[in-house]
């Protein structure tokens, strides 16, 4: 049986949440799909639960634990773009409008409380990453790849302590 993490069984996570809001986007595949799963798991899973919210007095938000410095960096400098026009609308539509407090783009905080959109947000983070996603079945290369680009050298996460929840989003 499939581990469950902080009341989420993995498998729904992958394929109820993770995989439609890659597909809605137009950005899935196996390759995504894991490296977003696995993410998830190893950012805002610790110790039984997960976090929606950084503890302490950091700034991150959601399961995906964006800070919201990065999330208007890619609004700004990425979805800006006008070939980015129907990802950014994709976006916005997973955000849902009442969300948007008469801004142009979605409040940071939405990732707090809707799943699928930081899961969609967490692949565009990933699509600004010139290097290939890792295979989809290396959990090795992915906890590697997610510790290079997402949590970075300034990040606590240890590449080696993650493989297993990358493995785990493999075989979910």
């Amino acid at each position: 049986m499939a581990k469950v993490t902080g009341g989420i069984y993995i498998p729904h996570l992958k394929q109820e949440i993770v995989t439609p809001a890659l597909n809605y986007i137009g950005f899935g595949g196996q390759r995504a799909i894991n490296q977003v799963t696995g993410t998830f798991l190893a950012e805002g899973y610790a110790g039984g639960s997960t976090y929606l919210k950084q503890l302490g007095k950091g700034p991150a938000l959601g399961a995906m634990q964006m800070e919201p410095f990065t999330y208007n960096d890619i609004w700004t400098n990425f979805l800006s773009a006008p070939k980015r026009n129907n990802l950014a609308t994709a976006l916005k539509h997973l955000a849902g409008d009442w969300n948007t407090d008469n801004r142009a783009i979605p409040k940071p905080g939405v990732m707090t409380g809707n799943l699928f959109f930081a899961a969609a947000m967490c692949r565009v983070f990933y699509l600004r990453i010139t290097a290939a996603l890792p295979l989809a079945n290396d959990a090795t290369a992915m906890a590697q790849y997610h510790k290079k680009y997402y949590n970075t050298a300034l990040g606590k996460a240890d590449w080696q302590s993650n493989v297993d929840r990358f493995q785990q989003a493999i075989d979910a």
